[in-house]
């Protein structure tokens, strides 16, 4: 059994180191705890999920159950459990060092180990519900939000950009222009001083007050299409890649009706 503490777990040059770039922050996060530098540690973890094709099974338990014990100690039991499920479900029997971690922090791990079921696995192949993925749509909401089609060249749908910014320039534009029209009808109206006139001019200035109405309707319709699409499509893929495993097991990504699933056989 696997024995867990900040120090104790965190070394990295007993395990395997694919990338350069997963080793440095895996002993940045190494050297913060050193530090007792908690936050900084917790940046690095995270840093190292973001990219979490680069790094070894081993790894992967070392950083979540390191954020799990950090996140723990803020109180913040349920994103610690989160991350304390990740590293069970890659390594079922891992454990925590009793004499190193406080006994609040172990009991409630081991809470969620009993829940987690036996260590042995059955001989069927087994499932680990882990993956970190990204998710653009607020981001791009947000951009879609300030400038119609920003939000939708974020995630990189760059035709649905295009749509939506010259679309949402036409609608400025003829709104603008429509308001300076129609000011101006307004004007020429007001200053007729026979009836006649006035007659005469009320179908402009009203053709113009319809026209910016129309393209300020346009208008609000672009922008809304555009949050909500960003909001709505798009969200997050599959990696086209696979984790390292072990020599004797295999790791395979796959989309189900239910999300991302993530089959490993041992």
């Amino acid at each position: 059994m696997r024995a867990v503490w900040l120090s104790a777990l965190l070394a990295v040059g007993a395990v395997a180191q694919p990338t350069t770039e997963a080793a440095d922050l895996l002993r940045a996060m190494t050297d913060a705890v050193a530090r007792l530098d908690y936050e900084a540690a917790e940046a690095r973890a995270r840093e190292a999920l973001g990219r979490f094709e680069t790094l070894t099974p081993d790894q992967l338990v070392t950083v979540h159950s390191t954020l799990g014990i950090l996140l723990h100690t803020q109180n913040q039991p349920v994103e610690a459990r989160r991350q304390f499920e990740a590293a069970l479900s890659i390594d079922r029997g891992l454990r925590l060092d009793s004499v190193l971690v406080s006994p609040k922090t172990v009991e409630f791990f081991d809470t969620l180990r009993a829940e987690a079921g036996p260590t042995e696995r059955p001989a069927t192949p087994s499932e680990i519900r882990y993956v970190v993925l990204d998710d653009p749509r607020p981001a791009a909401a947000l951009r879609s939000l300030a400038m119609p089609g920003w939000g939708q060249f974020y995630k990189g749908d760059r035709a649905k950009g295009w749509v939506f910014a010259l679309a949402a320039g036409t609608a400025v534009l003829g709104t603008a222009s429509a308001t300076l029209a129609r000011d101006a009808a307004r004007e020429d109206y007001l200053a007729a001083t026979t009836p006649d006139e006035a007659v005469a001019r009320y179908p402009a200035y009203n053709r113009w007050q319809r026209a910016q109405a129309a393209f300020r309707i346009g208008a609000a319709a672009v922008w809304t299409a555009a949050t909500l699409d960003a909001l709505v499509s798009g969200g997050p893929t599959v990696p086209e890649t696979r984790l390292r495993t072990r020599p004797s097991g295999g790791v395979s990504l796959g989309l189900t009706p239910t999300g991302v699933r993530v089959r490993a056989r041992w």
